[in-house]
């Protein structure tokens, strides 16, 4: 099990955009929560599995290891547009499936 899952990880660092992301040049906020409140005002929180910046750029990027499913871009566009509400304009995301090391950019709303 653990050489299986060591082989799918070096194989995932092996995507040109992921190698790029793991360079060291982005400054990283790993599973930082984010606040907000939503339409309603209710207090809610979110927690991207990884955002990075590099000047002005901020980089979403959500880990899956399940098939794709609309509702995975919906989540990383809610995770968008709250760094866009933050003040930060320009904001990319994607979608990263692990097992099939598919890198999905995901449209802004």
């Amino acid at each position: 099990e653990r050489k299986n899952i060591e082989r799918i990880v070096y194989k995932a660092l092996e995507h040109p955009q992921a190698a790029e992301w793991f360079s060291g040049k982005y400054q990283l906020y790993n599973e930082c929560t984010i606040l907000y409140s939503d339409a309603e005002g209710k207090g809610k929180s979110i927690r991207p599995d990884r955002v990075m910046s590099n000047g002005g750029r901020m980089i979403v990027v959500d880990f899956k290891f399940a098939r794709p499913n609309q509702k995975h871009e919906e989540q990383v566009q809610n995770y968008m547009e709250q760094l866009r509400l933050m003040g930060h304009s320009q904001v990319e995301g994607y979608l990263w499936y692990v097992y099939e090391n598919k890198i999905l950019p995901v449209p802004n709303q």
